[in-house]
């Protein structure tokens, strides 16, 4: 097993974004599908979602307005950051990237380097690892800016996914600090098994009239060819069966265990489904494992960063941070949320 340790680095300050327009699921529910769905949004946890109205709206307005709102409630100078990374799965275009844009946005130095991270769920964690290494070698600031605006490319009337995603976008300072306890970060990857979810739109799928055409596919799925898909049992089996095993073998070599954390932060994936993660390494859903996919549905790697804005506002520490999904892919770490400046969850009209 790989891991990665890492010195001399805290988590200063987090803020996240989420549209204005709220979903109630169960009457987007009932609205766009024939059969009773009570039972399905009991196990997804997802009461309701903010989605984006405007169709102009991106990841880049929702991370934008966190980072302003981080960058006014915490004091944080633009003039100390010295680099700026963007994870999303939803950029504003192919080229330039969107970290390059956002350096221009949010008034911040021309000497800051610019890097997009395109992982989708486990997005975050690799964002995080790859802030802190960059925050400890040049002895600077580094903004990490998460965001997708997932609805653009989900479909309404696909049940694997319409009930499911949100849209979110956060901002979180990672800062250089010699007193700060360890990180620690292990990945796994298994690109075998992309389909299980995959968005069909780049270089070897170009854009085809035929593409934005909705039809009904094999799975049941109604759903243009460029929409979100996915293979809910294949997620599954991989998250329930495979990530304990990596996470469990994480702390082994760490030489931790669950009750030693102050809580367990997951990619918001399908509530049942992380009830069960969390037994499996060993935590207690019930008092460790905070939730906030009820109130946003599935942001995509965007989850991690949202749960702990949202659901993390009186202070903890020691934190196990597991995000896992399309790739298929994961990312995990063993981190400290101590002395964290958390700016909570605003919404805008987007």
């Amino acid at each position: 097993m790989n891991i990665s340790t890492i010195k001399g680095v805290r988590m200063e300050a987090i803020a996240a974004c989420v549209p204005a327009n709220k979903v109630d699921n169960l009457e987007f529910a009932k609205a766009h599908f024939e059969e009773d769905m009570e039972a399905t949004l009991k196990a997804l946890g997802v009461v309701e979602r903010h989605v984006a109205v405007k169709k102009e709206t991106t990841s880049m307005d929702m991370c934008v307005a966190a980072a302003e709102e981080l960058f006014n409630k915490t004091g944080i100078s633009r003039d100390d950051i010295g680099a700026v990374i963007f994870v999303t799965l939803t950029p504003d275009c192919l080229m330039p990237n969107n970290s390059t844009y956002a350096q221009h946005l949010l008034g911040l130095r021309q000497d800051v380097a610019t890097l997009d991270i395109n992982h989708a769920c486990p997005g975050y964690v690799f964002g995080l690892w790859n802030a802190a290494l960059i925050a400890r070698n040049l002895q600077k600031k580094v903004l990490l800016l998460d965001g997708d605006i997932n609805t653009k490319y989900v479909s309404p009337w696909d049940k694997s996914t319409a009930l499911l995603f949100g849209d979110a976008g956060t901002a979180t300072v990672v800062t250089p600090d010699d007193t700060a306890p360890d990180w620690h970060f292990t990945f796994m990857s298994d690109g075998s098994n992309r389909e299980a979810i995959m968005v069909r739109l780049g270089m070897r799928y170009p854009v085809k009239e035929e593409y934005l055409q909705m039809k009904e596919w094999e799975d049941g799925g109604k759903r243009r060819f460029i929409d979100m898909q996915m293979d809910g049992r294949a997620v599954f089996d991989y998250v329930v069966d495979v990530v304990p095993e990596i996470a469990n073998a994480f702390m082994d070599e760490l030489e931790t265990a669950g009750e030693e954390y102050d809580k367990l932060v997951l990619h918001q994936a399908n509530h049942f489904m992380l009830k069960k993660l969390a037994k499996a390494v060993g935590f207690s859903h019930k008092t460790q494992m905070p939730v906030c996919m009820n109130k946003y549905g599935n942001t995509s790697s965007v989850s991690i960063p949202l749960t702990i804005a949202s659901e993390l506002a009186e202070p903890v520490d020691k934190v196990f941070v597991i995000g896992m999904g399309a790739g298929l892919a994961s990312g995990i770490a063993d981190i400290s949320l101590s002395g964290l400046k958390n700016c909570g969850v605003i919404e805008k009209d987007l």
